[in-house]
């Protein structure tokens, strides 16, 4: 998951000079850790939800140049002429990027002196306007626990098609293997009627035994193709199929990679666009990332009783600073401001009668701690740790 990589990245710290970036749908880890170095820099996050079908969608147009003009509002306030000018150039050009025509759930702008990059999330956001000296990576983090990629296998009579799948997006593969296209060019010697009392008896056996040996023609051919799925499933990637019931049946009884199946959609899907085929596929793909997030929460009730699970930030921040952080757990909205003192090993919640920092949100400062540290980070939907107070912790030891 995005955690494992983010770790990493966060040490391929690069210098900035007249960077720009401009992307619509993917989002590679370093786009992440490019934004992380920004920090001390004017940074604007916008993030505005959107809607996929008309006719909620007309209003998105007008909500993404509000929301770029409050931020627009706040530049000119905080800062001078000279700094601002740039920067809502930078913001209007990414504005008319935008096809909204074909909207996601959300849309993400994040604009600096270095950096314009255009985000699309393929899940609900809240609205979010943010001028300060650091991103708002939240969104961010939370799209890149969804980035693991899939596969999607359309199987027809025709043959087989595969597609790589990254959120909520297909991208047919063609290479060598596929298109795998079946070839039925077996030879079927039509019966001739022996006598005129044996009627059509002959013809009803043939098509029996025709129909017998197509099934097992194609079925030798899905056991082809699930053999050429080796080349492809590498890392055990989820994999799900399309296709009609008596394809779906054949292809389940021949394939050893039944475990990287996750779901089975039937029904004749022969003809539908790559788009059409994701707005079936991504909900089930969802589904499963969001189950397996799920687990880790039961992993983590488990390691409590073996002393290696910690509820609550203040505790969470003090083992964190200590380096035992693995694998964290934070509720996607969960915020709370923070106050160091003379010990940073101790979190404040509320400020202490003596010199402190104030931290604006301790969780997001909690999560870059734990990135720097080679620690995992998951996101799970809001009241899934509600008895474990919204966040939770995985030690090492």
């Amino acid at each position: 998951m995005f955690a494992d990589t983010t770790a990493n990245t966060f040490k391929k710290i690069r210098t900035l000079k007249n960077l720009f970036i401009m992307t619509t749908n993917k989002l590679p880890e370093e786009d992440l850790t490019l934004l992380q170095t920004e920090k001390g820099n004017i940074c604007i996050s916008i993030i505005v939800p959107a809607h996929r079908l008309s006719p909620e969608r007309r209003a998105d147009r007008p909500e993404v140049k509000r929301a770029i003009e409050k931020a627009g509002q706040l530049l000119q306030y905080k800062y001078s002429k000279k700094e601002t000018e740039p920067l809502l150039k930078a913001m209007d050009e990414l504005y008319k990027t935008i096809d909204f025509t074909h909207n996601p759930d959300g849309f993400g702008f994040y604009v600096s002196p270095n950096i314009k990059l255009l985000v699309q999330f393929p899940f609900l956001v809240e609205e979010k306007v943010m001028v300060g000296d650091s991103f708002e990576l939240r969104d961010l983090l939370y799209k890149a626990n969804y980035a693991d990629p899939y596969y999607v296998l359309l199987l027809t009579e025709k043959g087989g098609r595969l597609f790589e799948g990254r959120w909520d997006s297909l991208f047919e593969i063609k290479d060598n293997n596929f298109p795998m296209a079946y070839k039925d060019d077996y030879a079927y010697a039509k019966p001739v009627r022996s006598s005129s009392y044996a009627g059509y008896s002959h013809v009803k056996d043939f098509e029996k035994d025709k129909s017998e040996m197509e099934a097992i023609r194609l079925r030798d051919f899905f056991r082809k193709l699930d053999k050429t799925l080796d080349n492809y499933l590498l890392r055990n990637h989820p994999l799900i199929i399309f296709g009609v019931e008596k394809e779906l049946s054949l292809f389940n009884g021949v394939s050893s990679h039944t475990k990287n199946i996750i779901d089975k959609i039937a029904g004749s899907h022969n003809y539908d666009s790559e788009k059409q085929l994701s707005d079936l596929a991504w909900p089930a793909m969802r589904t499963h990332l969001e189950n397996d997030w799920k687990k880790l929460v039961k992993e983590f009730e488990e390691k409590i009783g073996e002393g290696l699970g910690v509820s609550g930030i203040q505790d969470i921040w003090n083992v964190t600073q200590e380096g035992k952080a693995f694998k964290l757990l934070v509720e996607k909205d969960y915020r709370t401001p923070g106050f160091l003192a003379d010990n940073e090993y101790h979190l404040y919640l509320r400020p202490p009668m003596k010199p402190h920092k104030v931290l604006a949100d301790a969780v997001d400062d909690l999560i870059e701690t734990v990135l720097e540290k080679n620690g995992y980070v998951y996101f799970v939907d809001n009241g899934t740790l509600k008895k474990h107070h919204r966040i939770a912790l995985i030690t090492r030891y």
